[in-house]
């Protein structure tokens, strides 16, 4: 992978400074606060090859550390908080993502390394988390994944049922210059009115309608600007025309819009309809972690991006993709993903999870294997080497080896040699 992380990697491997005295007294005991090499042997009954099977997991969890790298340095409004513990407020980030995977919960304590034994993957905890599935990439992975499986299940229930599930998909008309605050307001206020309208409720009753999840999208490209758009999983309890759907629909959609002041839909593009295979391949690709696996293929001008490609597109033009991206994220700010009508998750028997108990619930699946000093952290994140540590963790835990102490040394060694540059 060709990015900074690499130039630095090179970079270092000149130097040979003696650093014995960052080695000395750190808080836990163990020189630089690491123990890898004396666990590595207890995941060698069966663990496959690292290097050959997750190639794209370490790949893909590298892209998202680069890409909160990014984001970070985008959003970096300010506010003034305050809280029962602090009347007279404080400043802090607008948006979360600047602490996320840096900032310690307990300053008090180390950073834990911890491995989950079946899968080998190894991850931080007594960090920080975001949260967001807008602006953090390593958040935004991983609950969009479990939101995945949820959507899958739930189909797959339903189908066990005998029921029928559609795609359905609402645009409206917009133009280069558009606000998307606007957009979207505009957006979801005509939904709003839509499933509110008398004729919806009456033609979707007689179809056997038993509920829907409605997933917010949005991209961007220089013909059109910003283009907000819903993708909607509606079950019904038996096979209906999709195509008559689609015109029925379509009329009403251009009513909720008039409503809600947005410009007008065609009757051709306003809303689109598909049966279940169109439903499963949405269901297949939707997420982050299908967006990284086509991250390295360079967008062409007329193209749409999204959110993560407009962070992707940031070196070439900081200026507009920072601004474009800074717009996006003040906009969806707090805002749900995917939204299922009120009693469709119980009737799917699919469990209610929040967001921030997906993101922590890996840890009850792992085990403590390393606590790093608080001091070893900086240098992990100083040099942006977080997801590289956690690889040579994994490697170690396989073949009992000591990748992560040397890289560790490495950087220790680096940070000592721009000491005795600076005081020379």
């Amino acid at each position: 992978m060709d990015s900074s992380i690499d130039i630095y990697r090179n970079s270092i491997e000149n130097y040979s400074i003696d650093i014995h005295f960052m080695t000395q007294n750190t808080p836990f005991g163990s020189p630089l606060g690491t123990n890898t090499k004396s666990q590595a042997n207890r995941l060698q009954s069966g663990l496959q090859n690292i290097e050959q099977v997750n190639l794209c997991r370490v790949l893909s969890r590298a892209q998202k550390f680069i890409l909160q790298e990014i984001a970070r340095k985008i959003l970096k409004q300010m506010q003034i908080r305050t809280t029962k513990n602090h009347p007279e407020g404080y400043k802090t980030f607008v948006h979360r993502v600047n602490y996320c995977l840096r900032c310690r919960i307990d300053s008090k304590k180390g950073v834990g390394v911890r491995i989950n034994e079946e899968r080998g993957t190894a991850h931080y905890d007594n960090l920080q988390r975001c949260g967001s599935v807008w602006t953090c990439a390593p958040c935004s992975g991983e609950i969009t994944e479990v939101r995945k499986i949820e959507l899958k299940q739930g189909i797959d229930n339903w189908r066990k049922k005998s029921g029928h599930v559609y795609l359905v998909t609402l645009t409206n008309r917009h133009h280069f210059g558009d606000d998307l605050g606007d957009l979207l307001k505009g957006q979801q206020k005509a939904l709003v009115k839509l499933w509110g309208q008398r004729a919806v409720k009456e033609m979707l009753a007689t179809l056997g309608y038993v509920g829907r999840i409605t997933a917010t999208e949005v991209t961007w490209s220089f013909d059109n600007g910003w283009h907000p758009h819903f993708h909607l999983l509606v079950f019904f309890d038996h096979e209906i025309n999709a195509q008559g759907l689609q015109t029925f629909m379509a009329n009403e959609w251009r009513n909720a819009c008039r409503k809600a002041g947005l410009k007008l839909p065609s009757m051709e593009r306003g809303v689109d309809v598909r049966d279940g295979t169109y439903a499963d391949q949405y269901v297949a690709k939707w997420g982050l972690e299908h967006e990284l696996t086509k991250g390295h293929v360079k967008k062409g001008r007329g193209e749409s991006l999204t959110p993560f490609d407009l962070l992707r597109q940031y070196p070439e033009s900081p200026e507009l993709f920072g601004d474009l991206f800074r717009e996006f994220a003040d906009t969806f700010k707090g805002k749900r993903q995917l939204v299922w009508t009120k009693g469709l998750k119980e009737l799917l028997a699919v469990d209610e999870k929040t967001d921030e108990e997906i993101i922590f619930e890996t840890e009850k699946e792992s085990i403590l294997i390393n606590e790093l000093a608080g001091e070893i952290w900086e240098l992990l994140v100083k040099y942006q080497q977080r997801a590289e540590y956690l690889e040579a963790i994994e490697k170690d835990y396989a073949d009992n080896g000591d990748r992560a102490y040397q890289l560790v040394l490495k950087l220790a060694n680096f940070y000592a040699k721009e000491i005795e540059e600076n005081l020379a």
